[in-house]
């Protein structure tokens, strides 16, 4: 009876094109522990983390379920991925642009090591390997007051330049600090754009450039030479479109970003004289006692000092 029920099934199975060896058909019933995915932007540079997400469910989780001192797939499921658009530094250390499969080496009471490798389509840590490491940093884990039941991946963002990966669960938290090339990628896209622009306004882009290192702190040095480029456009065009601002309102725009550079590479007396050109300026809203948020009169005194 047994035999005939077999034979039954297996006619069943060539009839309706099944395979009997592979009844178990993957995404058919929804994972335990749900994929999840986080993306984020920093500067120019894209970000995404894909994994799955198991619960702590009362379980012992470090050194029980996640073993000490082996390589762990930093999730469930599939290995977690981590890609990046552009080239970023972990470490002093450049890590190409690219998708990686990320895993940790967990120590009981050590630094833990997490490891980017190529091999970003494999299943766990099954089949893991070692010479597909493209690179491996250690971290220190904190402990943290509240339990996350959860697994959870978050991208921190530091600024338009830096950022860290951050894995949490149970009582755990592991951050992993990187570094954009975002000042470069925007050195790069200010001399594009200025490329494009007709000659007459090729001083805007070289300014805005110019007060964005001004705002961030970074770059003075860059920041004074797009500065210098926008006052000479400036001065030697006698064009504008008389659609955006007036004109004389930018150029005291010009001369207070000049002189906030000036000041801030410590040439105060330089940057004094700038102030006095954006205060000569007529007919323009730019410099305004009673509606001045930047202080410039008090900004200035300071300078002198």
């Amino acid at each position: 009876m047994i035999k005939s029920i077999k034979i039954g099934l297996i006619g069943f199975a060539i009839l309706f094109g099944f395979n009997v060896n592979g009844q178990y058909q993957i995404g058919l019933v929804p994972r335990v522990s749900p994929d999840k995915a986080v993306y984020q932007k920093i500067g120019y540079t894209e970000i995404e983390i894909k994994y799955g997400s198991p619960e702590v469910k009362n379980r012992e989780i470090w050194g029980d379920l996640i073993q000490y001192d082996k390589v762990w797939r930093a999730g469930a499921n599939n290995a977690t991925t981590v890609e990046f658009s552009d080239n970023i530094t972990i470490n002093n250390l450049q890590l190409d642009s690219g998708e990686y499969a990320f895993f940790i080496i967990p120590k009981e009471n050590n630094k833990w090591t997490v490891i980017f490798n190529r091999v970003h389509k494999q299943w766990g840590a099954f089949k893991y390997n070692e010479n597909k490491d493209v690179l491996r940093v250690d971290v220190i884990p904190r402990k943290t007051l509240y339990q996350t039941e959860n697994l959870t991946y978050s991208i921190k963002q530091l600024g338009f330049q830096y950022g860290s990966l951050i894995l949490n669960w149970d009582f755990i938290e592991i951050e992993v600090p990187f570094k954009t090339n975002y000042l470069k990628k925007f050195e790069l896209e200010v001399e594009a754009r200025a490329n494009k622009q007709p000659e007459y306004l090729k001083w805007i882009v070289y300014l805005q450039g110019a007060e964005h290192f001004e705002q961030i702190g970074l770059n003075f040095g860059l920041g004074l030479s797009w500065i210098n480029k926008a006052e000479k456009i400036m001065i030697s065009t006698t064009e504008w479109n008389e659609q955006f601002y007036p004109k004389d309102y930018i150029k005291g725009h010009l001369y207070w970003t000049k002189a906030k550079l000036l000041a801030k590479s410590k040439r105060q007396t330089e940057a004094i004289v700038y102030v006095h050109k954006l205060k000569s300026i007529k007919n323009t809203s730019f410099y305004d006692k009673e509606n001045d948020e930047e202080g410039i009169d008090i900004l200035m005194e300071l300078w002198a000092k």
